[in-house]
């Protein structure tokens, strides 16, 4: 008798965790399984939102591979992306590096929130005080120059403008990520290097950074994902009337556009390409750095 008391207090405590974690996993199948599953499956028809849906096959992926904005599209995301890593990664981990440095680490509680306030800042009043700022006619750099500049009217310098709003916008979150990183590194670490001959230099390149390299394989990520979601800053920031021109708009504004045209299966197939380039690009990233160690 006792025993099989025993056993099922034992049993008891083994379902308790689940017990606890059920709630997020009923949600998580709800709210994302489910609909993941459904896109996927609407992505071989034709449904227009309502009535019968027609099967097609890869119809919507063949039409959709086959035309010439969602590579435009897709290279305006991409263009944005890469043009604003770079800079982010760079900044954002020199001025952890400062913060972090002997010499300021004393003003941390100054400096840190200073440059984690963009991130703070709502993204729509962000890209509308861009708006302003890089104006045409009106705009505090074309009225420094003292003629319009086509900040907001020319197609190569209306993505930079995005760049700047997302460089500008990323820096102090990652900002965060790399000073979060810099304090796993102990300063016995650094200061033995230090002894050994090692300059500030060296000690950056041959310590810091390869201890790190999780610190920046998180951050690499999460920044291709956010980034090639991108959709607020630019449809904000370029939108003339409604949309912006599609030679400037991102890759999301073409499953946006699908699904307000009734073309619900031709939105999944473009959701699902995306999904593919992303799973790609964090699939090199995770082989760069050796994630599976």
């Amino acid at each position: 008798m006792a025993i099989r008391i025993k056993n099922g207090m034992k049993g008891e405590r083994q379902w308790t965790p689940y017990l606890f974690i059920l709630p997020f996993l009923v949600s998580y199948a709800l709210f994302f399984i489910y609909p993941a599953v459904y896109s996927l499956a609407l992505s071989f028809f034709r449904y227009k939102g309502y009535g019968k849906a027609s099967f097609i096959g890869f119809n919507n992926y063949k039409n959709l591979l086959t035309y010439r904005t969602l590579w435009m599209c897709l290279g305006n995301t991409l263009f944005y992306f890469i043009a604003s890593f770079i800079p982010v990664m760079i900044v954002s981990f020199s001025l952890a590096l400062i913060v972090r440095s002997k010499l300021v680490r004393k003003w941390q509680s100054l400096y840190k929130p200073i440059i984690f306030l963009p991130q703070v800042c709502a993204v729509v009043a962000s890209s509308l005080c861009f708006k302003i700022i890089f104006g045409d006619r009106v705009g505090v750099f074309s009225q420094l120059a003292g003629h319009p500049i086509p900040f907001l009217s020319d197609n190569t310098l209306m993505k930079w403008v995005v760049v700047v709003l997302l460089t500008w916008r990323g820096i102090g979150w990652y900002f965060i990520i790399f000073l979060s990183g810099l304090t796993t590194i102990s300063d016995e670490i650094t200061e033995a290097a230090t002894i050994d001959g090692a300059g500030p230099i060296a000690t950056i390149f041959s310590i810091v950074i390869p201890m790190m390299k999780p610190t920046f394989m998180l951050a690499f990520i999460t920044n291709a994902i956010g980034s090639l979601k991108i959709y607020t800053e630019p449809n904000l920031l370029l939108a003339l009337n409604y949309d912006p021109p599609m030679q400037v708009a991102p890759y999301i504004n073409l499953i946006i556009n699908s699904m307000g045209g009734g073309q619900f299966g031709m939105a999944s197939a473009a959701g699902w390409i995306l999904v593919v380039v992303i799973l790609i690009l964090t699939l090199f990233q995770l082989n760069l750095f050796q994630g599976d160690e």
